[in-house]
């Protein structure tokens, strides 16, 4: 069969169902996985709530336990409370059927590792175990009953006991949750309302083919639950992608509040426990070294993709990781990325605190920075990175080549890296004032433009 290349990622395999994935790509995958494993491991294998993923889920499995894996299905769960799954249970391994927040005709798999965490070089092994055709099945009379289902209401009551156990809110606050008919909503309002807070709930019905916004929590998707918390008086906000491993957050007055300052805010609160580095991927803003350099802190940068910023994590025993896409860690809980956790620390935190969230997200500053996304195809667009790097080398820029091309100003910086997941380049931008920050992404779109002339 004819398979594309580009579904397979830096940290997933992914694509679109039934166009460039579908269930028989599926299960040779799991012959793949299972060969990868050596065919006797203990596999978890759980899924999102997309219109397609039982059927990914099944086709997947059915290849997996041909291979001789042990697989316990635990059903639909956030990717946070099936990593625990996997964390707290004695698998060797676990997979989670999700496309993340790309739109509902997106579909794939995500590799764990048997601590939640997801795989980085080993995806690589299994994508030439796949293209090789080379899967070791096991005998049909060494099978037996390998495939077991795991009560999913189980899991989220161990994961929802878990965090309770771990916070305590000091006086009662008032948040609105918007899940876009993601599935936080199994978690979430449960173990918010439990602490005593007061929870309103917006598009908490699951539905794959989200119907209410966008799975991306954006500016824009998240514009009902920004009037919702600015209508209610609530105390904040917080916008949770499709499988539940994102979180932007609004404050008490409407304002989408940026990445960067909630992870300064949680880190300056950890940091009281424990003097580590904090670990940071190549897109978020400099005001992370600004500000954590005031209390004496490392900051890491870290290529894009959370099973990077959970290896820095291990590797230099940090304290608290951030992503601008929205992914949190905190390492002294596990290291994969939760957004309910977060949610709960920041609810912690506000209510041991006199000032409200406005009032600390003001006191950090900010630069105007800007990101945008240019059009490029699955095919071309590393090959396209690669021109834009020697354009750049060319013209004697300063680069820090993590992950694309970072071009390093005195009054900025541009960040061009290809999209592990979309046909796209991703750009971001941040500058000391609005006007170099239009010229920094001028200058960007006419390096693209340049490069992509080579491969048209």
């Amino acid at each position: 069969m004819d398979v594309k290349e580009y579904i397979f990622r830096a940290y997933d395999v992914r694509g679109v169902f039934n166009v460039d994935f579908n269930a028989e790509i599926a299960t040779r995958l799991g012959y793949a996985f299972g060969t990868f494993l050596g065919g006797d491991a203990k596999v978890v294998v759980g899924r999102d709530g997309r219109t397609s993923s039982r059927i990914v889920e099944l086709a997947f499995i059915s290849g997996l336990a041909s291979t001789g894996c042990e697989v316990y299905t635990t059903g639909l769960l956030p990717i946070p409370t099936f990593n625990f799954k996997v964390l707290k249970s004695d698998a060797d391994a676990g997979a989670y059927v999700t496309a993340s927040h790309n739109p509902p005709e997106y579909n794939g798999i995500r590799f764990r590792h048997s601590d939640g965490t997801g795989y980085t070089w080993e995806n690589e092994e299994i994508k030439k175990i796949f293209f090789s055709n080379k899967f070791e099945l096991a005998s049909w009379k060494d099978l037996g009953d390998n495939i077991i289902e795991i009560d999913n209401s189980a899991t989220i009551k161990e994961y929802n006991d878990f965090l309770l156990s771990k916070f305590d809110l000091e006086k009662e606050l008032k948040v609105v949750l918007d899940f876009g008919n993601g599935v936080t909503s199994l978690t979430a309002p449960y173990i918010l309302r439990k602490l005593n807070a007061e929870v309103i709930t917006l598009n908490a019905q699951v539905d794959g083919a989200f119907p209410a916004r966008e799975s991306e929590p954006t500016k824009e998707s998240l514009r009902d639950l920004a009037k919702v918390v600015e209508k209610s008086g609530s105390d904040f906000g917080a916008g949770y992608d499709g499988d539940g491993d994102r979180v932007v957050f609004v404050d008490d007055k409407g304002r989408i509040a940026q990445t960067e300052k909630i992870g300064i805010i949680i880190a300056r609160e950890l940091l009281k426990k424990r003097k580590a580095p904090v670990v940071a991927n190549v897109q978020c803003s400099m005001i992370v070294e600004q500000e954590l350099g005031k209390d004496g802190v490392e900051v890491k940068r870290v290529r894009v993709g959370d099973v990077f910023i959970a290896e820095a994590l291990k590797k230099f025993d940090a304290i608290f990781g951030m992503e601008i896409s929205a992914h949190y860690f905190m390492p002294e809980f596990y290291y994969f990325d939760d957004p309910v956790l977060i949610t709960l620390k920041l609810a912690e935190i506000l209510s041991k605190s006199d000032k409200k969230l406005s009032e600390m997200l003001d006191e950090i500053p900010s630069y105007p920075m800007k990101t945008m996304n240019i059009k490029c195809p699955d095919e071309i667009k590393f090959k396209v990175m690669e021109e834009v790097i020697n354009i750049l080398k060319s013209q004697g820029y300063s680069l820090d080549l993590t992950d694309g091309a970072k071009v390093m100003f005195d009054d900025g910086w541009a960040l061009m890296r290809p999209s592990n997941t979309s046909p796209l380049i991703r750009v971001s931008i941040e500058a000391m004032s609005r006007e170099r920050l239009e010229e920094l992404e001028e200058f960007v779109k006419k390096t693209v433009e340049e490069a992509r002339k080579k491969y048209e």
